[in-house]
């Protein structure tokens, strides 16, 4: 392995080592999700350290691995795109905090190449556009994000026979995010309306437009049922209250 690397990545979370060191984890475009320690990041004398652990910026710096700790260490770097405006729109910070969760739990996103400029997608797009546009990017890049890996499942298709459902008719789910049809159905089960099935099948609307309340409120019970049940990722009512607007 090579111990000197040079690399983009978007800092994540970070936490405090020693009296004025970070200990931070960054999702890199080459090398995938790895914890680094920044020395001096903490206290007054932090400088320009500061802004190169700032959470969901893009970044560039220079690792080096110290074999003995078994330890990235990031020596030096330039912040390419700061993320400052997120603290002024608590609903973005949520949603912003819960796909870092979410890059965390799946290991940067199981190696895929695309997964990085895909979050650096995310996070740009959940800056520039208005503030009253957050549920539904941050809905359609959970969507976008389980096409990616793979992991999206069919809203139309009953996963137990197979039997399609008509276009835009409501339809039942699992506790997987599992279509089940109405044939296949023993218990109760909650429901994707059949008005929030038809923007994860044609699309969301544009700027112009956007999904009644009641619609997002579906919608987000259903997408965060899928990714739920493969990561161990949870928002309690009050948090996704925040994000949904």
């Amino acid at each position: 392995m090579d111990r000197h690397i040079k690399d983009e990545y978007i800092p994540l979370k970070a936490s405090d080592m020693g009296e004025s060191h970070k200990l931070v984890q960054l999702l890199t475009r080459e090398h995938g999700l790895i914890r680094a320690a920044v020395f001096g990041a903490r206290g007054k004398k932090a400088g320009d350290k500061r802004l190169l652990i700032q959470p969901f910026s893009l970044c560039r710096g220079d690792f080096y691995f110290d074999p003995v700790k078994n330890l990235w260490r990031l020596n030096e770097g330039e912040c390419l795109e700061s993320r400052d405006s997120y603290h002024l729109h608590l609903n973005k910070y949520y949603a912003a905090l819960f796909w870092a969760d979410l890059v965390i739990q799946s290991h940067g996103g199981g190696g895929h190449g695309g997964f990085f400029d895909f979050s650096v997608s995310f996070f740009r797009t959940l800056e520039s556009e208005e503030e009253g546009r957050t549920p539904q990017i941050f809905l359609l890049k959970l969507w976008e994000y389980l096409e990616l890996e793979g992991l999206r499942p069919e809203p139309g298709v009953c996963s137990r026979c197979g039997r399609r459902a008509p276009e835009g008719r409501a339809v039942c789910y699992s506790p997987e995010g599992q279509t089940v049809c109405r044939n296949c159905r023993i218990h109760s089960l909650p429901v994707l309306k059949g008005e929030a099935r038809t923007l994860l099948e044609v699309g969301f609307p544009g700027p112009e437009t956007s999904p009644s309340p009641e619609v997002l409120t579906n919608l987000s019970a259903y997408i965060l049922t899928v990714v739920g049940s493969l990561f161990h990722l949870k928002m309690n009512k009050e948090s996704l209250g925040v994000i949904l607007g």
